[in-house]
């Protein structure tokens, strides 16, 4: 009895070699996010949710990395460096931005972004259809919506004049673009566009009393990290003042905004894991042309329409794709 025990543990010990290297080897993914860990979870939860979808197992076959920029873009690049470090079999990146510094530190990790506005403009991929390099994902044709977004104030509040828009002053070159961008729409159709600062949330307050003394009507905002921390204040403010506002995502109208007009966020989460899932599975970024989104939900509080006293036209309310009630 005893030899065959020792035969039996010996065949053990043979096979055990074999069976490890037949084992899938557990991939990293490293995830670079713009806020906090509370802020960010829906985003994070919903790419970790795609690729279970898909097939990946934590801590079986996938293992996460994460980092938090705490709304800081100054942190972005040592962020990035840090998730390099732990050697990922593939980074996402939340912002183009990221993907840019990104994609200077390594040349060798794929890289996945969730949110770019412009990526072949911004020398992010050589093109949409062939990306070359080690970047992809999704684009959010981020630009092409401040006029769709001044004409929905539009409606809510007729013969508007005087539209402005709440910006970060330490983001001057996305400022910029939306400034451009509001403006040009705003001057087409003979309104004058009004410009406030906020880059903490003390200066919130401040922006929208600045605004109000120079007769804002109506409100839009830029797709901002900074801006996004601070949205429960922002609507906060905007409610305060009774100034119409729509906003560059549901967060907004979640935290008690108007309304928002532009992607969905949750959506390019999932399709920029989507992406992560093929190049995991031996895809080249290069190979996998950039996605642009095709849905782009107006969510309305009716709330907090009641609460600041505008009656929303029956032309938005059934255009809604989602209305908070």
């Amino acid at each position: 009895m005893k030899r065959r025990q020792l035969l039996l543990a010996a065949a053990a010990l043979a096979v055990t070699p074999a069976l490890r290297a037949q084992a899938p080897r557990v991939r990293r993914v490293a995830l670079a996010m713009p806020g906090v860990p509370e802020v960010d979870a829906r985003n994070v939860d919903s790419i970790r949710n795609r690729l279970r979808e898909l097939g990946w197992v934590e801590g079986r076959t996938v293992e996460y990395s994460y980092g938090y920029a705490r709304g800081q873009s100054a942190r972005y690049e040592p962020m990035i460096a840090e998730l390099l470090a732990v050697k990922p079999d593939v980074l996402l990146v939340w912002f183009g931005l990221m993907a840019i510094i990104a994609k200077k530190q390594t040349q060798d990790v794929p890289i996945v972004f969730a949110i770019s506005s412009n990526p072949e403009k911004n020398g992010i991929v050589a093109s949409l259809a062939k990306p070359g390099g080690n970047v992809t994902g999704v684009s959010t044709r981020e630009l092409e919506l401040p006029g769709k977004r001044i004409e929905i104030l539009r409606e809510i509040t007729p013969g508007m004049t005087r539209v402005a828009v709440l910006v970060n002053p330490d983001s001057p070159e996305i400022s910029k673009i939306y400034i451009d961008g509001y403006g040009q729409v705003a001057r087409g159709a003979g309104m004058q566009l009004l410009s406030a600062g906020a880059r903490s949330a003390a200066e919130v307050r401040p922006a929208f009393d600045q605004l109000m003394r120079e007769g804002a009507q109506g409100l839009v905002n830029i797709a901002d990290p900074i801006q996004s921390l601070m949205r429960s204040d922002i609507a906060l403010q905007a409610a305060r003042v009774r100034l119409p506002a729509v906003y560059t995502a549901e967060g907004y109208v979640e935290a008690g905004g108007l309304a928002s007009y532009g992607i969905d966020p949750v959506d390019q989460a999932r399709r920029a894991a989507g992406y992560v899932d093929k190049i995991l599975r031996g895809a080249k970024p290069a190979d996998l042309p950039v996605e642009e989104p095709t849905n782009f939900p107006l969510v309305i509080n009716l709330k907090s329409a009641r609460a600041q006293g505008i009656k929303l036209p029956q032309s938005i309310l059934v255009r809604a794709s989602r209305v908070i009630e």
